[in-house]
């Protein structure tokens, strides 16, 4: 199937279990991370650290609003981290890449959107070309978020959850 992608990375200084911690964390960390200019009715169905978590939020955009229900995945605790639309709509992936013996994290921000097929499919993948300036400014907004964030966090000191290795 089609797909379109918007994506960013950038390097967090950090070590990456705290960057993992501020990320898996759906009560306290991640929503602070999130560019609050796109983000609206947030709140946490399920869990709240890491695997399993659902999440439920508005996602405004180029003067759009859509309703997001995500489930979240972490296929590799610590490296990887997936929050996936439930009705299939996509997903966005977190990817932590240790830098500099351990002291900062680099990480990848991907986000992929399945597409139509046929005109509604072109139409669409047009339309992503549009907001890919702007969703690439919500990405590097969240990294600043969450490289200013992890000067401050403490590892380990979750709400809820599993436990940080």
């Amino acid at each position: 199937m089609p797909a379109y992608y918007f994506s960013a990375a950038s390097t967090i200084h950090a070590a990456p279990a705290l960057v993992w911690d501020i990320l898996a964390d759906y009560q306290k960390g991640h929503p602070q991370v999130v560019a609050q200019s796109a983000l609206a009715d947030y709140h946490v169905e399920a869990g709240g650290y890491g695997e399993g978590t659902v999440i439920r939020f508005a996602f405004k955009v180029a003067g759009t609003t859509r309703q997001m229900h995500q489930r979240i995945l972490t296929p590799e605790p610590g490296r990887v981290l997936v929050e996936r639309d439930i009705a299939g709509a996509g997903q966005t992936t977190f990817t932590l890449t240790s830098q500099d013996a351990g002291a900062s994290t680099l990480v990848d921000i991907l986000t992929e959107v399945p597409s139509h097929a046929g005109v509604a499919g072109v139409i669409e993948r047009a339309m992503a070309r549009l907001i890919a300036p702007t969703m690439q400014k919500l990405y590097r907004e969240e990294l600043a978020n969450l490289d200013r964030l992890a000067q401050t966090w403490q590892v380990g000191v979750t709400p809820v959850g599993e436990p940080v290795k």
